[in-house]
């Protein structure tokens, strides 16, 4: 089963409603890209940016594709120095979510994972995100990340 598929499954297995769509190769590369291709703003591209801490701890975070994550904030957040915090790598995306970098959907993850989601989506009635693969997206309302899969809610960009 391929990554956008996982995420079909787990959308129909929990009874999600987010509808996948299948963009042409290379358009959703960047937040830009991606928002010009669906007619969107950036501020709707809810963008899934991996983070790993010193103690080998997975962290995602899911936010608007115009905000910048505050690993201030996100140390605050977790209890954590900043120093502890990293940017994944794009190999360690991969290992630790079983996604690639550009695809990585704010769900179905490996479990451990700590996901987070910022406030900054929650302006909208639905955001598109990544869905398993560099050119699937899925129209999502974020609620359903917090009320249905109990992601934890936080203000952590700038």
């Amino acid at each position: 089963m391929d990554s956008t598929d996982r995420v079909m499954t787990f959308i129909k297995e929990n009874g999600l409603n987010a509808d996948i769509k299948i963009l042409a190769p290379d358009s959703t590369r960047t937040s830009a890209s991606a928002a010009q291709a669906l007619g969107c703003s950036v501020a709707e591209i809810a963008k899934t940016i991996g983070f790993i801490s010193s103690d080998s701890k997975c962290i995602l975070i899911v936010l608007s594709g115009e905000k910048r994550v505050s690993l201030k904030k996100v140390s605050l957040e977790l209890d954590l120095d900043p120093s502890q915090i990293r940017k994944m790598s794009a190999q360690e995306t991969k290992e630790m979510t079983g996604y690639s970098i550009g695809g990585v959907p704010p769900f179905p993850h490996i479990d451990g994972l700590i996901s987070l989601v910022d406030r900054s989506l929650f302006q909208f009635g639905n955001v598109w995100a990544a869905a398993g693969s560099p050119n699937s997206v899925m129209k999502i309302d974020p609620k359903i990340l917090i009320e249905k899969l109990k992601m934890r809610q936080v203000d952590v960009s700038e």
